[in-house]
């Protein structure tokens, strides 16, 4: 049972970080306010369509191999918040090159492939904060040692 609550951890670590991500690259593209006061209303409400967008595209390509950090994380009870910012600033490099799927390169723009890499970076750790810090704790995953502490 408790490996199906880690699942659920993992799952909304996952969707918590990907929202994170889309609303920091949204914001770091496009600003965090309108140029005329007037325009208020038809740009949160643009940037919020956007940034749902932004969001489901985001999660469609990192869910692979972020579900295979997640899994080797767990696995190996690996609780480093240095861990998650490496993954995370590894596959925002990747669409950055044009390794990802569905991704051309960025032609060297620095200053949109610091967006993605920090994006990664804020998805990172946003998952370690809701799910990473708990990974592997009750060793569910592993069916070799106990530690002290997991027996009755």
């Amino acid at each position: 049972m408790r490996a199906v609550g880690r699942i659920f951890a993992a799952l909304i670590g996952f969707i918590l970080a990907v929202i994170a991500a889309a609303v920091f690259m949204l914001a770091a593209s496009v600003g965090l306010g309108p140029a005329d006061p007037a325009d208020s209303v038809w740009f949160w409400g643009n940037f919020g369509v956007g940034a749902a967008f932004a969001a489901s595209y985001l999660g469609a390509m990192a869910l692979a191999p972020w579900a295979v950090i997640i899994l080797v994380t767990e696995v190996f009870r690996l609780r480093s918040v240095l861990i998650y910012l490496v993954a995370g600033g590894f596959l925002g490099a990747l669409p950055a090159f044009g390794i990802a799927p569905m991704m051309r390169p960025l032609d060297g723009d620095p200053r949109r492939i610091a967006i993605l890499i920090a994006a990664g970076f804020i998805g990172g750790f946003v998952y370690w904060l809701a799910a990473g810090r708990m990974a592997g704790v009750d060793g569910v995953f592993l069916t070799g040692r106990r530690s002290s502490k997991d027996e009755p």
